[in-house]
């Protein structure tokens, strides 16, 4: 079961948006609370689409790693955008779920409109060394860890907020119980460039300029395999802009699909 959020009238088209590895829905809702304001007095007929993939939130958990890949992440949200028959949509995705987004548009790309992908994983993956895959087992036993982890990917982050603390750590924790390392290993070694060339959807990829989780040289070759693909940098942001600075981020989003 993947689940989902709609947020009605709050922006002019529907928009679907797919979180990073260990997060979830409540990661976009800084954002959400920017366009609600946006939007009052005003008569929008778009929503705003939340939707977690396998072992996020409050979706079902993978029965094992057979059941953790981007494509089967992608085909998970392309049945969601089809059952919930609300004509195309516009895509935005985060890191992990940024790269989902990208091969959703490779897939089916009459079902979807623009794109923007946040500091996304490039097409050809990542490796990380096995250090990290041990530091996902430890984290399964260890939410002081996961928080460090998680806070070391959010520039200036403040450790003490409740935001961090009660939401984003907590979903974090949970994620890795049910999904550890497994996206890691899905990562490892993928190659979707041939997919993604052929994608004639705009897309925006948009890079932190102080990101210091995936290389800004990932987002700039990946947004060359569009055929109509923009980069911009984000400045003064790190992998998070959609928590970091939310009405930057809204504005540059926003900006771009309407």
């Amino acid at each position: 079961m993947i689940n989902y959020e709609v947020v009605e009238g709050v922006v002019p088209e529907d928009v679907l948006f797919i979180h990073g590895n260990l997060a979830s829905n409540r990661w976009w809702y800084p954002a959400a609370d920017v366009w609600k304001k946006n939007a009052a007095g005003k008569n929008l007929k778009g929503a705003l689409i939340f939707a977690e993939f396998r072992g996020c939130g409050k979706s079902s958990a993978p029965k094992d790693s057979s059941e953790v890949n981007m494509h089967l992440f992608a085909d998970d949200f392309i049945a969601l955008a089809k059952k919930l028959n609300r004509g195309p949509l516009h895509l935005v995705g985060h890191s992990t779920g940024g790269l989902v987004a990208a091969l959703m548009l490779a897939k089916e790309p009459t079902l979807f409109k623009k794109a923007v992908l946040l500091d996304p994983v490039g097409a050809q993956g990542v490796t990380f060394d096995k250090s990290m895959i041990a530091a996902f087992e430890q984290m399964k036993a260890d939410k002081n860890l996961t928080g460090i982890v998680i806070g070391s990917t959010i520039h200036n982050n403040n450790p003490n907020s409740d935001f961090f603390k009660n939401v984003l750590v907590e979903d974090a924790f949970h994620s890795v119980k049910a999904v550890g390392h497994w996206v890691l290993e899905a990562l490892d070694g993928l190659d979707v460039r041939e997919e993604l060339k052929h994608v004639k959807n705009e897309v925006l990829v948009l890079h932190g300029e102080h990101d210091k989780l995936l290389p800004q040289e990932d987002s700039e070759a990946l947004s060359r395999l569009f055929s109509r693909g923009k980069f911009q940098i984000v400045e003064g942001q790190g992998h998070c802009s959609n928590v970091e600075a939310p009405e930057k981020f809204v504005n540059i989003t926003s900006n771009f699909l309407f």
